[in-house]
């Protein structure tokens, strides 16, 4: 079976589409997880002092 170009391109958008969502999802529980080691940092440093 062939594939015309616009098939290709589809197929190509669709990727790259889900590639940018994955990166973003993996960007945003990076970013809630220094939140919360933050907290918790700052959470014992308060109980220390």
């Amino acid at each position: 079976m062939m594939l015309t170009v616009d098939q290709v391109m589809a197929s190509h958008k669709a990727n790259i589409e889900t590639l940018f969502g994955l990166t973003s999802k993996a960007f945003e529980g990076v970013e809630k997880m220094v939140e919360l080691n933050l907290t918790a940092s700052r959470a014992a440093l308060s109980e220390a002092s």
